[in-house]
């Protein structure tokens, strides 16, 4: 796995890196041995031996901060550079509250050693590093705040859902609607999905605020119905990954529709393609029962992930959700427009409806409906709006 790296080669004797130099790398020991020294009242002593296989260099490597102790071999030695460039590249992708504890955790490592913040590495670095831990600092604390604050948003009612009107593109009948949630925070205002839904993935809140979305638009369904004009209208709900992978999902779902004494077959479920990805079994078993049910499952934002003919084969999805950035090129781009059609010959093929995302602009509608595409969702078409706006006539926004 280190095959990209060159290795380096000590002597017995020779010093690897000095105590207070910049920490721009770690090593692996490949083969032989090296002794961790540090300097006590003017005089040197070994506090560790690290052989085959171990890892040094790593504390400064990750804080900035200079090196805390010298390294010496004590045989030859051949070394895997493991450099800071590939090491941040790996922090960035991490969790924010992780790379938090990681520094917190090695500063109190040198304030227990003793190390001074202000060595010979000189101000710059220094610098360097409180930046990076002010910006670490305050995305794991901006993280743990939401995280937190999902916990009371739930229990205060202050997640509402928002609803965008799919219509028939030919004559603009509303066909259903798409359940969009929104968090009306008592400090920060209101804030979109795709700024909290994904602390939601990673802290597991996503389960109980995906609950809460069924209920709350099966709960609104028989208002919402009344402002469709289709013979077969419906209310779209996004699906998580996390849920998709919940066996207790289905039984959930059935105590939902029973409550709100919804038909299964006028409730959609919309699922992304990595959703599918991740867990394929599950997903599967799933969603077969979720087709079962008599609920219908859609494909959303295709074109941007890694769908196939063999998955629209395998699984038991009924719609297509064509993406928006597909959509909006498709008079401008003939590539767009090629995939765009392409897409619908596929979908009609195998008896799916499709849905054309981010409809904006009346000549898109008409390329849409000369394709043979029926239905669309968009800006064109209707904002979100909260079910009362929707009642008083406020269907779409200037």
């Amino acid at each position: 796995m280190f095959d990209e790296f060159d290795r380096e080669i000590f002597a017995g004797g020779e010093r690897i890196f000095n105590y207070g130099d910049p920490g721009d790398c770690a090593y692996l020991i490949e083969e032989g041995a090296v002794e961790v020294i540090v300097v006590e009242q003017g005089r040197e002593r070994r506090i560790k031996l690290i052989g085959k296989g171990e890892l040094f260099g790593e504390v400064s490597l990750i804080d900035r901060k200079p090196r805390t102790a010298t390294v010496r071999a004590i045989e030859k030695t051949v070394l895997v550079p493991i450099p800071r460039k590939l090491v941040d590249g790996l922090l960035e992708k991490s969790d924010p509250i992780l790379r938090h504890l990681l520094l917190v955790i090695l500063e109190r490592f040198r304030d227990t050693h003793n190390i001074s913040s202000k060595l010979a590495a000189g101000e710059e670095n220094i610098q360097e590093q409180s930046i990076l831990s002010r910006k670490t600092k305050g995305e794991a604390t901006q993280k743990i705040a939401l995280a937190h604050g999902m916990s009371r948003a739930l229990s205060h009612e202050e997640f509402r859902l928002h609803y965008q009107p799919i219509r028939e593109l030919a004559d603009g009948r509303i066909a259903g609607f798409e359940a969009l949630i929104r968090w009306y925070h008592p400090v920060d205002g209101v804030i979109l999905p795709n700024d909290f839904l994904w602390i939601a993935e990673q802290t597991g809140f996503i389960r109980e605020i995906g609950m809460w979305t069924l209920d709350r638009a099966c709960r609104d369904w028989p208002e919402l119905r009344k402002l469709t004009e289709h013979e077969t209208p419906f209310v779209s709900v996004n699906l998580s990954g996390a849920q998709l992978n919940d066996e207790t999902l289905v039984d959930d779902l059935k105590a939902i529709l029973t409550k709100h004494n919804m038909k299964p077959k006028e409730l959609k479920l919309e699922l992304t393609e990595t959703a599918m990805v991740d867990f394929p079994e599950t997903a599967l078993n799933i969603m077969n029962k979720l087709n079962e049910l008599g609920c219908s499952i859609a494909l959303d934002d295709y074109g941007t992930g890694h769908s196939g003919l063999g998955r629209l084969q395998i699984y038991p999805i009924s719609t297509l959700k064509i993406d928006g950035a597909f959509i909006n090129s498709i008079s401008e781009s003939v590539q767009s427009l090629e995939i765009v059609r392409s897409t619908l010959t596929l979908a009609h093929s195998l008896g799916m409806k499709v849905v054309a995302e981010g409809v904006e602009r009346n000549d898109i509608r008409t390329i849409l409906m000369g394709m043979g595409c029926e239905i669309g969702q968009g800006w064109l078409l209707g904002y979100p709006a909260s079910l009362q706006d929707l009642k008083l006539g406020k269907i779409k926004s200037d």
